[in-house]
């Protein structure tokens, strides 16, 4: 059995680890900390995601879901434990049990609902085109305001196969929004 020593480099990574530990219950119990919404099916997207906003602001507290069912609750969530919503949402389009559409739907009735003009920001993220079509005449769209969600913007993913109507593309995209959005 090996003794600690202080100049053992494990012994300082513990501490480390702890301290960091430590910094991160306390920003995810501050009142004042910002909170933002990170919602994807894809695991590897969330975190990379998450990984961008942490590297914009450190002191944001980054909660994940991987459907929109799990995006609602996670917003009640937010506002019954921090009494405030995200500072904004990324949402991508084509998740299993709630889809992104769905969920922009339902914010947007909530926000009508409660008179406000406008909701929690939406940074919708995907790699479809942003359009949906539906009973052969319909169509649903994330461009140009056609969602009617306000705010919302659009970022096509790097592998998205028509990146010309979004807001923005790929990573660079990313970034430039949020930065926008944590640094206002």
């Amino acid at each position: 059995m090996s003794e600690y020593k202080p100049t053992d480099t494990k012994g300082e990574m513990v501490r480390n680890e702890y301290a960091t530990l430590v910094a991160t219950i306390q920003r995810n119990l501050d009142p004042n900390s910002n909170h933002v919404l990170i919602v994807d099916d894809e695991r590897g997207i969330r975190m990379k995601v998450a990984r961008d906003v942490r590297g914009v602001a450190q002191n944001v507290v980054v909660h994940e879901a991987s459907n929109g069912k799990e995006a609602l609750e996670k917003l009640e969530f937010i506002r019954k434990t921090h009494r405030k919503d995200p500072l904004f949402i990324v949402l991508d389009l084509q998740m299993p049990i709630m889809d992104g559409w769905e969920t922009i739907s339902r914010l947007k009735e909530e926000y009508e609902e409660a008179g406000k003009a406008a909701g929690v920001p939406i940074i919708v993220l995907s790699s479809t085109s942003g359009e949906k079509s539906f009973a052969l005449i319909m169509k649903k769209s994330v461009h140009q305001g056609k969602t009617g969600y306000t705010p919302l913007v659009s970022i096509a993913k790097e592998n998205c196969v028509d990146d010309s109507r979004y807001d923005a593309s790929g990573e660079a995209g990313l970034m430039g929004w949020l930065e926008y959005f944590l640094n206002k």
